[in-house]
């Protein structure tokens, strides 16, 4: 009899170990639920702000593409004024992010700038783009110019130097060109004139406006 009551007593230490064991597991499956719910929870929560981040970020990229498109566009008939030509930005969404493709459009025909209407096109669309970006960007106020009008039709030359000069004046950014063609000099807000004779010198020949210094 004492032998099964000792026995009784270990059998009933053993339930009351598994009792405690149990509670334990409940007590930390319970704790994973929560932790598992608060994980969940967190998820959709960035799952939605990356959603609405990524539409915001989207209407952004959208809305100042649409007004440099429109800038572009207006650079486009300002200089070449025969023609009536509009620059697109197309966004074609891939995967997760958006491949953009640029068109001008004439007539209801669509090109590539560099192949379909010349250089002239081109070289306006080049201009608007970079200086678009700069003053979007913060990325200084200087854009450096080396004969990059060339490719340029003489006839459409006039027009485009008082495009640029407005853009200067309108974005605060600074063109510096180099050029030798008077109707760009007779547009610019200063000009210097150079002789090579073994060494470069440089001398004023234009002084007025916009950024008037030495």
């Amino acid at each position: 009899m004492d032998d099964l009551l000792e026995r009784f007593d270990h059998l009933k230490d053993g339930v009351s170990r598994l009792k405690s064991y149990r509670d334990i597991l409940v007590f930390q499956a319970s704790e994973a639920d929560t932790s598992e719910k608060e994980f969940k929870y967190s998820a959709d929560l960035h799952q939605k702000c990356t959603e609405i981040f990524k539409t915001w970020l989207e209407d952004s990229l959208t809305k100042n593409v649409d007004s440099i498109a429109q800038l572009a566009t207006t650079g486009l008939r300002h200089v070449l004024g025969d023609q009536e030509l509009s620059f697109h930005i197309r966004q074609d969404p891939q995967k997760n992010r958006l491949a953009m493709r640029f068109v001008v459009e004439e007539d209801g025909n669509e090109g590539d700038p560099l192949a379909s209407f010349g250089g002239g096109a081109a070289v306006v669309i080049s201009l608007v783009l970079r200086l678009a970006v700069m003053a979007r960007m913060g990325m200084g106020n200087l854009l450096l110019l080396d004969e990059s009008m060339a490719a340029l039709w003489n006839g459409y030359v006039p027009s485009c130097a008082e495009f640029m000069r407005q853009l200067s004046e309108q974005t605060g950014i600074n063109i510096l060109m180099v050029t030798h063609n008077p109707e760009f000099i007779s547009n610019a807000h200063v000009a210097y004139e150079g002789h090579k004779d073994g060494s470069l010198k440089l001398r004023r020949v234009k002084s007025g406006g916009l950024g008037d210094g030495p």
